[in-house]
């Protein structure tokens, strides 16, 4: 990773530090301001990946924009043009062009289903009107 960032210069900042990519044993989320500098960044990565023979899986990397504009260039790895999609899961959050809207319903879904699992096994000794 450090090899392929050496040239590009992110423009994603949090906390006035710019942030490139997050990473997590071997998933990688890359960070951009805008395509150009999404399509260098997956250049940088793909270039510097076969100089030491490592291929990215272009079936398994996917695109997300979180704008209400849709990506207009193609960007390609491992001579695929990647997929863009609206929502993916990176480690086990949803990453969705809405922010965390997905995410939060998604967690709320989690939560009415294990409740409603509690009320129909009996173990809360709650009912709708209140304490049994």
């Amino acid at each position: 990773m450090t090899d392929a960032l050496e040239n590009h210069n992110g423009t994603v900042s949090i906390g006035k530090r710019n942030i490139t990519n997050l990473r997590f044993a071997d998933d990688i989320d890359g960070l951009a301001g805008n395509e150009d500098e999404l399509a260098n960044l997956v250049s940088c990565l793909d270039d510097t990946s076969r100089k030491y023979g490592i291929e990215i899986s272009a079936g398994k990397t996917k695109l997300v924009a979180n704008s209400t504009t849709s990506f207009t260039r193609s960007i390609v790895a491992s001579g695929q043009q990647l997929e863009t999609v609206n929502q993916f899961t990176y480690l086990g959050a949803i990453i969705s062009e809405e922010g965390s809207k997905a995410e939060v319903l998604a967690r709320a879904a989690q939560t009415a289903a294990a409740l409603a699992k509690l009320n129909q096994s009996g173990t809360t000794g709650t009912s709708p009107s209140g304490p049994s």
